[in-house]
């Protein structure tokens, strides 16, 4: 490289890093344009009656991550069918399930029997018809026992975390799961750290449950987590709604219409990109989406 070029390029470097600390250039833009989208596919039955529906949906929408809920009584053909069709658009598919009891010891078996069809599945798939992850929701403080047995809950939940994670390590693949935004306000059963701390240690990936309608109350619920997400080094995702919901207008988009979400989750993304822990959003569900999208 000739002098003038080096000096050229001293100068663009110094011009550069003053644009950054003046604020003129963000340090995340790079991050934000590459944040991800997922979604949840709750339905079945919809990637053996409407795949190409399904898929196409998700290319007008940018997603690139699937959460797909498994079904024991469907051919696993049609699972072969419809991931390598996800595949070839470069839309990752996780296996999705989950129950509120799976964090009971006495429930633990149910769990144990949908690792056991994903282990199944995956051996006998084809490279290009595999899941790439598995992703749970088990959300325990639905239960009763939450009130009366808390303490007991949770150490049920870590052991069903544990079991997950083995599962996932064992089939090459990742694991990850839905929290709420508040979990970083609980202890693990031996009280040594936050229970959604530890859930990042464990996890390749957490999906926050952010659920609100504005872009700056997303972002504000969900900090704490994408803050334990940076410190843990994984990736997060803040989920937002677009079904009704009985908890109030503030929770979901439901109300307000695709374009507003739209416009709102631009703003989480060029927002939550300050933490380095931020992948992107995740749009809960599929059929309310699309629903959401029709009206």
């Amino acid at each position: 490289m000739s002098k003038n070029a080096n000096y050229s390029k001293t100068i663009w470097i110094t011009m550069l890093t003053l644009l950054i600390l003046l604020g003129g250039l963000p340090m995340s833009s790079a991050h934000a344009q590459s944040a991800q989208k997922a979604t949840w596919l709750w339905n079945t039955q919809l990637i053996a009656t409407s795949s190409a529906d399904v898929l196409q949906f998700a290319a007008s929408e940018g997603i690139n991550l699937i959460y797909l809920q498994i079904n024991r009584d469907l051919d696993a053909a049609v699972y072969h069918h419809f991931i390598a069709a996800a595949s070839a658009q470069g839309i990752a598919v996780q296996a999705l399930d989950g129950a509120p009891s799976w964090a009971l010891d006495s429930q633990r078996s149910q769990l144990q029997a949908s690792l056991d069809w994903i282990s199944s599945y995956q051996n006998t798939a084809g490279a290009d018809e595999r899941f790439s992850g598995i992703h749970i929701d088990i959300e325990p403080y639905l239960l009763r026992e939450w009130k009366t047995k808390q303490t007991k809950v949770i150490r049920g939940w870590q052991q069903s975390v544990l079991s997950v994670v083995q599962t996932a390590r064992q089939l090459g693949i990742s694991a990850s799961a839905d929290i709420p935004f508040w979990l970083h306000t609980l202890y693990t059963a031996d009280q040594q750290t936050t229970l959604s701390s530890w859930m990042m240690q464990q996890y390749d990936s957490i999906t926050i449950m952010a659920y609100r309608d504005r872009a700056d109350a997303i972002v504000d619920v969900a900090s704490a987590e994408l803050a334990e997400g940076v410190t843990a080094g994984i990736s997060v995702y803040v989920g937002v709604e677009t079904n009704a919901s009985a908890e109030g207008n503030g929770i979901t988009f439901y109300e307000e219409g695709a374009a507003y979400m739209k416009q709102q989750l631009q703003i989480v993304n060029d927002t939550a990109s300050a933490y380095a822990s931020f992948t992107g959003v995740a749009v809960h569900d599929y059929a309310g989406w699309t629903a959401f999208n029709n009206r």
